[in-house]
């Protein structure tokens, strides 16, 4: 009896063991996933990379004036996408400036005090008094959910000290701006 009983503790404790060292077979899946995102977009360009405004004399920087406006284009071409969605395509424009009597005026840091570049979307030489183009304005080039046809956008940038505070203390020396045109949907 002793030793049946002893066989079945060994067998007994040869099961326990292995219990833990035998386990079903293990099965596992796999699921890939793939998906084409497009985000549309545009080319854009300018007709020029430089625009010379010349040498402006400081006499000539007076009271709500645009001096010396000179014209430049973005064009808008070749847009690519898919149609749908809920997003306008636009172009924003951005730079560093201030606001001086009331008018944006794109200057970069280091540009002589008080003079600015006041930039107009139109397609004639401006008035001072029209809307002007300031940092982080936004052209719209089409409806929610259409892709953008192909398109021109004249403006002039011209020098100018603002109203009649910002001309009273106009400085002499250089004045450059940098605007960035930059294709997104809002």
């Amino acid at each position: 009896m002793r030793s049946a009983q002893r066989y079945l503790k060994t067998v007994l404790a040869v099961v326990l063991a292995g219990g833990g060292a035998v386990s079903a077979p293990v099965q596992a899946v796999t699921l890939d996933f793939s998906a084409v995102l497009t985000n549309g977009t545009c080319t854009l360009s300018l007709d020029k990379s430089t625009l010379p405004l010349g040498v402006i004399a400081k006499s000539q920087l007076r009271p709500n004036q645009l001096v010396a406006p000179q014209p430049f284009t973005l064009s808008v071409q070749d847009c690519t996408g898919s149609a749908g969605g809920s997003l306008k395509p636009v172009v924003t424009i951005t730079g560093t400036g201030t606001t001086q009597d009331s008018k944006w005026l794109f200057r970069n840091a280091g540009s002589a005090a008080n003079t600015g570049i006041l930039v107009i979307q139109s397609a004639s030489v401006p008035d001072y008094g029209q809307p002007e183009v300031k940092n982080n304005s936004v052209i719209s080039l089409a409806n929610p959910g259409q892709i953008p046809v192909n398109q021109t956008f004249t403006f002039y940038a011209g020098a100018s000290c603002g109203g009649g505070t910002g001309c009273a203390a106009v400085a002499t020396g250089d004045v450059t701006a940098t605007l960035m045109f930059e294709f997104v949907y809002q």
